[in-house]
C-alpha cells in the first residue's frame, strides 16, 4: 500500500491536480484556510494517471470487500472514476447528489438501485477524515519534499495544519 499511496501522491505533484502553497493558502467553501488544494478531475485528462488510480481502486474494492452489486460515485468529481471502477469490475454504476434536484424527478440517486444491493462508493478525495484511501497526506508531504516541489522550511506550516486544519491561519 505504501508504494501505491507515494506512486499516486508523486502524479498528483506531477500533474499539478494538487497544490501546496502554505504561505499563500487558499479558502475552502467551509471558509477554512488550508495550505493544499487537490482538485483529483485533472488526472482524467492523463491516461497513465488515470488508469493506475482505476486500477488501484479496483485492486483495493476487492481486497477490502469483495465484489460488490454496484458503484456509486459521489457528485460530481467522483462521477468519472467511479464509472471506470464500476467498468474495469462490470458492474452497475449509480451517482449521489448532494440534494434533490429541484425538478424532474428530484432524485438524490440517479441510476437505479435494488433493496439490499451492496455498494461501494467512490469520493474523490478525504478532506478530514475517511475510511480507504489511495494515498494520505503523509505520502503527499514525502513525495512534495522529496522531488523539490516544497521546501523543508515549509514542513512545519504543513504539518501544522494537519494536526488542525479547522483553526489553522497560514504562516
Amino acid at each position: 500500500m505504501d508504494e501505491t499511496a507515494s506512486k499516486i501522491a508523486e502524479f498528483l505533484l506531477q500533474i499539478k491536480a494538487i497544490k501546496l502553497q502554505p504561505e499563500q493558502p487558499f479558502t475552502w467553501a467551509s471558509g477554512w484556510k488550508s495550505p493544499i488544494y487537490c482538485d483529483n478531475r485533472v488526472a482524467l485528462s492523463y491516461p497513465r494517471v488515470r488508469t493506475f488510480i482505476r486500477q488501484e481502486l479496483v485492486k483495493l474494492i476487492e481486497s477490502k470487500f469483495g465484489r460488490p452489486d454496484l458503484i456509486a460515485g459521489v457528485a460530481t468529481a467522483a462521477i468519472a472514476p467511479g464509472v471506470l471502477v464500476a467498468e474495469a469490475m462490470g458492474l452497475p454504476f449509480v451517482y449521489i447528489r448532494a440534494s434533490a434536484k429541484d425538478h424532474g424527478r428530484q432524485n438524490t440517486i440517479e441510476g437505479e438501485v435494488q433493496a439490499n444491493q451492496s455498494a461501494v462508493v467512490i469520493e474523490d478525495l478525504i478532506s478530514t477524515g475517511g475510511r480507504y484511501s489511495l494515498s494520505n497526506y503523509d505520502h503527499l508531504l514525502q513525495q512534495a519534499i522529496q522531488s523539490g516541489y516544497v521546501r523543508k522550511a515549509d514542513l512545519p506550516a504543513l504539518e501544522a495544519w494537519r494536526k488542525n486544519p479547522e483553526k489553522w491561519k497560514g504562516i
